[in-house]
């Protein structure tokens, strides 16, 4: 049996996808083929969540810090709130340094997330780590495109042997009004099975 936990913001909710429960059902199944093992999910996600929100969870929340102790799997998804309340202010005060300072703490709370997941791991069976990077939903933003893709090369650079980041920008640029929920923001089913794809194809090592 394959542990798999889900850790983040809406987008590991599943918001948008009404009947479909977002990208981790639909992941949970490709690992399953793949793997040939039954898969249970635990789904942790806060929707508005910012990444000091889910740094707090796996620091604090007992329940949460058990399941992740157990999980073969874990995926996080988190900075994208921190980079809207950015976009919020900066068209207030027009200020970049807020996108700089968004961008800095982000990085630096999931980094602490992986630490602190690494703690709660060490010492047990192989597992691995999936992240997934940001789309940008607001391409007519002109400093959208810019801080994400700076986001998102900070992200890579968290990548090792057992923790990848499933790559979804690109597909959804220029795709976001087939991907993209009502709200314009969040995926709808067709968003989420990109994403579940993304990861899948990050393969499955060190578990197969």
């Amino acid at each position: 049996m394959i542990h798999y936990a889900a850790i983040g913001d809406s987008l590991t909710s599943g918001i948008g996808d009404l009947f479909g429960g977002g990208f981790v059902p639909k992941y949970s199944r490709f690992i399953q083929d793949t793997l040939h093992s039954q898969v249970v999910y635990e789904k942790m996600g806060v929707s508005g969540a910012r990444s000091a929100r889910i740094l707090s969870m796996v620091n604090y929340d007992h329940s949460v810090r058990s399941i992740l102790r157990v999980a073969d799997i874990i995926t996080i998804t988190a900075g994208g709130n921190d980079l809207l309340d950015a976009a919020k202010a900066f068209s207030y005060q027009r200020d970049p340094d807020v996108f700089k300072q968004a961008l800095a703490t982000s990085i630096q709370n999931i980094s602490s997330v992986l630490s602190v997941i690494r703690q709660l791991k060490s010492g047990s069976k192989p597992y691995l780590i999936r992240m997934v990077d940001l789309y940008n939903p607001s391409p007519s933003f002109p400093e959208s495109d810019y801080w994400i893709t700076r986001f998102n090369s900070r992200l890579e650079s968290f990548e090792n042997w057992n923790l990848k980041v499933a790559k979804v920008f690109a597909a959804f640029q220029g795709n976001e009004s087939e991907l993209l929920w009502l709200d314009r923001f969040h995926p709808n089913s067709r968003g989420y099975r990109v994403i579940a794809e993304a990861l899948h194809k990050q393969g499955y090592k060190p578990l197969g």
